[in-house]
């Protein structure tokens, strides 16, 4: 949970990241960030006419972090839940929200945060620009 240097990404970056952590939350964080991060172009050019959103580290960090997180949740949740008798996720689904909100709030706000494990995972693919 540590906070890269930012580059400064434009609002529409910022939006589009926020976006691919939150709708995490409708369909539990793999498909639809996964979706966003290989048609983050036609995204981008659907809400923005004129943008370019294929070049976009910030963009596509984001939306691989959140498929990343999205996997390594269900790889940890099934099992937990498995072995508790369902009782796990009570543990492991509010540790999941905790950490998308406050990516999603980081996203927006244009850091390049990274989740636990999965945003060093999507940082070897995606770095951060030095300053």
């Amino acid at each position: 949970m540590t906070t890269l240097v930012a580059a400064d990404p434009t609002s529409e970056e910022r939006t589009l990241a926020l976006i691919s952590h939150a709708l995490s939350f409708i369909e539990g964080g793999v498909f639809a960030p996964l979706l966003m991060y290989v048609l983050r172009a036609h995204v981008g050019e659907a809400l923005y006419k004129g943008s370019d959103m294929a070049d976009s580290e910030f963009v596509a960090f984001h939306s691989l972090q959140s498929t990343y997180f999205g996997l390594l949740f269900l790889a940890i949740t099934i099992p937990v839940a498995f072995l508790t008798c369902g009782f796990g996720v009570f543990v492991t689904v509010p540790l999941y929200l905790y950490f998308e909100v406050v990516a999603c709030i980081r996203a927006n706000s244009g850091e390049w945060y990274k989740l636990p494990l999965a945003g060093d995972w999507a940082a070897r693919k995606h770095p951060a620009p030095p300053l």
